[in-house]
């Protein structure tokens, strides 16, 4: 474990520089997991504490990430039900346990059953229904040095935990535009073979009008629906070049 050094005691204030440059990652990176993994580097060497990222898959609380120095074997596991972590990500209140008795009653996920530690709840704001969806929790502690965290870390913690809830929501948002416009394209590219089939049939219909028809102006007509079908066939042609 690392040793947190004298500079590493910052206050909130102090620390504005190391949060903007998670917020500029925020703004920029699209890759939710290589975003997780740099907070967590980030909140291990400036802090010097063990990090770790829990997300909800389903109906399951799974860790998803995790730095720092562990006794026990780390692995993508669900979060036990009966966990504190649990308790914090249903109810979205941050939670800095810096006594071994407020872990009393609840069960451990890890075999070190850390009991001093920050768990911070994950959360971000959909863009269409506003609604809440709380999708996991940082966690942080010292390991067997139970040493807790201080309140001026704790506070530093709860802001880089909304940027990542915010990294998460803005890569879900873009996970469903991708699949929104995906289907669309699909739609328009069944919509438009349908299209051509019914432009076909008219088409070949209509020239063999003009071929058989006896009646001068019947021909004729039969020869133009025949150029407007051409020129139909020639737009949706080109309409699928933009797709």
């Amino acid at each position: 474990m690392v040793e947190p050094r004298p500079d590493q005691k910052k206050g909130l204030k102090e620390r504005c520089p190391e949060l903007l440059e998670i917020a500029r990652l925020v703004s920029w990176c699209m890759n939710r997991d290589y975003l997780i993994r740099s907070c967590l580097d980030h909140i291990n060497r400036r802090l010097g504490m063990r990090a770790r990222c829990v997300l909800k898959e389903k109906e399951q609380l799974k860790l998803h990430c995790w730095l720092g120095e562990y006794e026990c074997r780390m692995e993508q596991m669900p979060i036990c039900k009966e966990s504190i972590v649990w308790k914090v990500v249903e109810e979205g209140i941050p939670v800095n346990l810096t006594e071994t008795h407020q872990c009393e009653g609840y069960s451990h996920t890890l075999g070190e059953k850390v009991k001093i530690k920050a768990i911070v709840p994950l959360w971000y704001a959909d863009q269409v229904t506003q609604e809440e969806k709380r999708v996991g929790a940082l966690i942080v502690d010292s390991g067997k040095m139970g040493m807790p965290v201080s309140d001026e870390d704790f506070e530093y913690l709860k802001v880089v935990g909304e940027l990542i809830g915010a990294a998460i929501g803005k890569a879900e948002l873009t996970e469903q535009f991708i699949d929104s416009y995906k289907r669309k394209e699909i739609m328009v590219r069944e919509t438009a073979h349908a299209f051509r089939n019914r432009i076909a049939a008219i088409g070949g219909f209509s020239r063999r009008i003009a071929e058989l028809a006896r009646d001068k102006d019947l021909a004729n007509e039969a020869k133009m629906i025949y150029h407007e079908v051409q020129l139909l066939e020639s737009h949706l042609e080109q309409f699928e070049k933009y797709l």
